[in-house]
């Protein structure tokens, strides 16, 4: 038996597998070759049948290759143009769907067309016809005109009325149509200024939740302003001296401009001293009010600046419909003008500060002032003989309080403090460039309920005089002054009381507190006031997470309001009047509450109302004014029926 045949059957398929001359099946493998085709160059030449001419002796038979006629070739072409009209024809239907066929809406058959005045004058009624048209050949629904106007803009309705945008409703607009409005507003600018209203059509189609919309630009020119401001003053003024500045507000409109405001804008180093009428707010601020066409108002006031030697100051005055929201702010600017200052220095320079303030001080009653009145040489030459004065007033002045420091003499009867060479130190010969100062303090009478006075303040002028000798040898006199105000800010006070026998509303639950047991308390808050009248004036408190809000309020006018989210209340009280006490002038405002206290609690006294805080706005300091009053408890110790032990919780 041969070798072969001992192996099995496993083993001779595994060799033929890889085995590079037998096959799985044991056969010899046969190297592979070629068989070389002779391809015709050109469709007309015939290859002979079962021959390569390549090969001649080939003898095996090749596929015949049909030729290609003229024929075909002409059927070629007929096919492949009229698949290329097929195709321009395809094109052609899609393009007039898509522009102008069926039921197609384009945005640019949408016009927006808006007739109306391109120049008006400020303040005076702007009155817009615009028309929406639909030029596609399928309708258009749900249209809306959206008008979008410049900041300032005021209904003409309710000139007091901001008016930013607003949304007409103009329907369906069939094919071919148009739709019209009028839009109408007030405009508001200094001559030349250009005002963009911008207006929208915005609409839907058949059988679609998409919104489209056209858009259209409409520019106003301002041909003049409503109201008119003219500022007379110097244009170079001494530093430190004082200077009267005029300003005039007139209408230019041919009806009448409603809540009108002034405000003046003062740089650094510029102090108001006095002003006829007095500002309304602080003393920047003055209400217009209502000026009727060809009225006018004129504000007077008497003002210093301080600075090196040719800087400038610039006074910035703004006209403007009063906000609804903050008195003190203008809501819309109608015109503005500036005026600027150019400062000189004096040949004596005099300054006055009040606690290290360079301009009026604003201090709380009881509160004393140091004074230091600051004097320079600015000259070439020697100033000799100097006087320093400072005249005193104002209806809190205390004379008894007086104290003069350098040698300076305090006058009760002309309420004047002298300073003279001779007898003030520095003051024989100041040479130039030199510089000196001299004080004194003074404090205010008290000022609270007890004691009305109306704008308290002390006003202090200071004067200096004296000679110097020009480039001639000849004496010249020389003078310069400065005034500051100290101002006494008024006592805004709070005051708050938890009851449970008494007040607006009736109470229920044991008291004292048991545990998870509800007891209701009703709370009082009392606002007074002294000097000044306040504005603005809003009250802050939470409540523990533990109280909760009834929501009962004593007047129930909408003025204090509750947030569940924080636990915090406000109660927006407003204005509150000079001298306003209870039973004359106070604000109160009383509201219940609902303790539930948890087993932990049990023994202690739960606090009911915390952080109870007042702000407002003082009207002659213009100064923001803080005042608290302590946590509320349950040791409501002001309730007529209280007893020792009420505040404890129980189990």
């Amino acid at each position: 038996m041969f070798e072969s045949e001992k192996k099995s059957s496993l083993d001779r398929l595994r060799k033929g597998l890889y085995s590079p001359n037998i096959d799985g099946n044991g056969e010899i493998r046969h190297s592979i070759h070629g068989q070389e085709i002779n391809v015709p160059e050109s469709w007309g030449e015939k290859q002979a049948e079962g021959q390569n001419p390549e090969n001649p002796e080939n003898t095996e038979k090749s596929e015949n290759v049909a030729p290609v006629t003229p024929e075909r070739r002409y059927a070629y072409k007929i096919i492949f143009l009229c698949s290329a009209l097929f195709l321009v024809a395809a094109f052609a239907i899609a393009a007039y769907t898509f522009f102008g066929g069926g039921n197609f809406v384009s945005v640019e058959n949408v016009d927006i067309q808006i007739s109306g005045p391109g120049t008006i004058s400020g303040g005076e009624p702007l009155s817009l016809d615009v028309s929406v048209a639909n030029k596609n050949k399928t309708d258009i629904q749900l249209v809306d005109l959206v008008v979008e106007y410049p900041q300032g803009t005021k209904d003409p309705d309710n000139p007091a009325k901001d008016l930013s945008r607003s949304r007409i409703s103009l329907g369906d607009i069939k094919s071919g149509a148009l739709a019209q409005q009028t839009a109408s507003a007030l405009l508001f600018g200094e001559e030349g200024d250009v005002k963009q209203i911008k207006f929208t059509a915005e609409y839907r189609t058949a059988d679609s939740n998409a919104i489209f919309y056209k858009e259209k630009l409409y520019n106003v020119t301002i041909s003049s302003s409503p109201v008119l401001i003219s500022i007379d003053a110097l244009d170079k003024v001494l530093s430190g001296d004082p200077v009267d500045v005029t300003v005039t507000v007139s209408s230019n409109s041919t009806s009448p401009l409603k809540n009108l405001l002034m405000t003046l804008d003062y740089p650094f180093g510029f102090s108001v001293i006095s002003s006829d009428p007095p500002a309304s707010y602080g003393d920047n601020v003055w209400r217009i009010g209502d000026l009727a066409p060809g009225a006018k108002r004129v504000i007077k006031f008497r003002a210093s600046a301080t600075g090196q030697d040719g800087e400038d100051r610039t006074v910035h005055a703004n006209v403007g419909i009063q906000s609804d929201t903050n008195e003190r702010e203008i809501a819309t600017t109608i015109i503005s003008r500036d005026h600027t200052f150019t400062l000189e220095k004096p040949f004596l320079g005099l300054d006055l500060a009040l606690e290290g303030n360079h301009s009026d001080l604003a201090i709380e009653s009881g509160h004393s002032v140091h004074a230091d009145v600051i004097w320079t040489n600015n000259s070439q030459d020697n100033i000799t003989n100097t006087k320093i004065t400072a005249k005193l007033s104002g209806n809190v002045l205390d004379q008894n309080s007086v104290s003069v420091e350098n040698g300076g003499f305090y006058d009760s009867e002309t309420n004047t403090i002298t300073w003279q060479a001779g007898r003030a130190d520095g003051l024989d010969s100041i040479k130039p460039g030199d510089s000196g100062k001299v004080s004194f303090t003074v404090l205010p009478l008290p000022t609270g309920l007890g004691r009305s006075v109306g704008s308290p303040q002390i006003t202090i002028a200071v004067s200096a005089d004296g000679t110097r000798v020009d480039a001639n040898g000849a004496p010249q006199s020389i003078n310069t002054a400065v005034t500051r105000s100290i101002k006494v800010v008024s006592n805004l006070s709070l005051s708050a009381r938890a009851l449970y026998s008494q007040g607006p509303f009736k109470n229920t639950g044991p008291v004292p507190p048991r545990v998870d047991q509800e007891t209701t308390y009703t709370v009082v808050w009392t606002v007074t006031n002294t000097s000044n009248t306040i504005t603005g004036a809003k009250v802050t408190a939470n409540l523990p997470q533990y109280v909760a809000w009834v929501g009962a309020t004593s007047p129930a006018d909408g003025s204090i309001t509750y947030d569940d989210k924080t636990g915090s209340i406000t109660w927006l009280v407003g204005e509150v009047p000079k001298n306003a006490d209870i039973g004359s002038g106070a604000k109160q405002m009383a509201f219940q509450i609902k303790l539930k206290p948890s087993a932990n609690q049990a023994g202690s006294i739960p606090t009911l109302v915390s952080d109870q805080a007042i702000t407002g706005t003082d009207i002659f300091t213009g100064s923001t004014l803080t005042n608290s009053t302590q946590n509320l408890s349950t040791r409501i110790s002001t309730d007529l029926l209280y007893k020792n032990g009420d505040e404890t919780v129980q189990k």
